[in-house]
């Protein structure tokens, strides 16, 4: 009897390794395989197709609206899963009010390359390939750029070498660090005790995917890389799941002299915009706009200290 103890101890043991070894490389691969972006027809404008060669070699697609001349450009950066094509009604929005925008797709989503997804940690090489192009195509423009979720951590990531480059940051649900990121998306999908059970099979064995510690994926640690002088509007839900509402303020509170913080009350992860699109319209066009010396379409950003919002 003992030894068929140990035996169904030493199997389940097994396979729970497995199992999270399996939840791992499957967290931190592609969500799915790779499908072409052709250029959306846009009521105004045109839409050009590029492929930025990153420092490391890897090739992203883009798509660049050109705008007026002398309007400010918008980089536009996905959540985790998505690509620049589920960025086409905001790039439509901005586009048609003659901003410049490049929307791109970061490596291994949509029609870009790469395997491994570490969570914006490699696509903060992304983000600065998409600067410099915009610094190339458009020299004389202001420059925002605009990420939510994995969008917004690579932004983060890239924040030190990007400096002064750009105008403004406007940062949608940023996780604060991976532990707590993996562990918000176990709870939220299995029991209680299971999920538990679950992170730390997947994280005995995150370092084994990842190019760098999963301990160290931490855009709480980089977000100060952000020079005081360029202003930052987070936004977060009051009923992320994913990204808490506490974390986003952890981020900006390291950074509370050019960060403000906006609270959708009934907001959920990826759902911002759906939950009140007035409101988050006038906030992303004001915050552009202020990017302009002189400019009257929207008022400039006054940076607060961060602040929470009853939900």
């Amino acid at each position: 009897m003992f030894r068929l103890i140990m035996l169904v101890l030493a199997l389940l043991g097994v396979g729970w390794a497995v199992s999270g070894a399996l939840m791992t490389w499957r967290l931190t691969r592609r969500a799915r395989p790779y499908f072409p972006e052709p250029a959306p027809a846009l009521a105004q404008g045109t839409v050009e197709e590029h492929r930025l060669i990153v420092a490391d070699g890897t090739k992203v697609g883009t798509w660049l609206a050109r705008g007026e001349p002398g309007a400010p450009c918008v980089l536009m950066l996905h959540g985790n899963g998505g690509s620049r094509t589920s960025l086409r009604s905001l790039l439509e929005e901005f586009s048609g009010r003659g901003y410049c925008v490049l929307a791109l797709s970061l490596r291994t989503h949509g029609d870009s390359e790469g395997e491994v997804n570490d969570f914006g940690w490699s696509a903060r090489q992304d983000v600065l390939a998409g600067i410099a192009f915009l610094e190339r195509e458009a020299p004389d423009r202001p420059r925002i750029v605009f990420g939510t979720s994995l969008g917004a951590a690579a932004a983060i990531f890239a924040s030190r070498e990007v400096g002064s480059r750009v105008r403004g940051y406007v940062l949608e649900s940023p996780y604060r660090d991976l532990r707590t990121a993996v562990s918000n998306r176990l709870k939220s999908n299995l029991p209680p005790g299971l999920d538990r059970l679950a992170f730390h099979g997947m994280w005995l064995f995150g370092d084994a995917f990842l190019p760098l510690p999963a301990e160290q994926l931490r855009p709480l640690d980089h977000v100060a890389g952000i020079p005081q002088e360029v202003p930052v509007l987070f936004l977060a839900g009051a009923r992320d799941r994913h990204a808490h509402l506490d974390e986003v303020e952890d981020l900006a509170g390291r950074i509370s002299s050019h960060a403000r913080l906006e609270v959708f009350r009934e907001g959920r992860h990826g759902t911002l915009r759906d939950s009140e699109p007035e409101r988050y319209q006038r906030l992303l066009l004001d915050f552009v706009s202020a990017s302009v010396p002189g400019e009257t379409r929207g008022t400039r950003l006054h940076p607060d200290p961060p602040r929470r919002l009853n939900p």
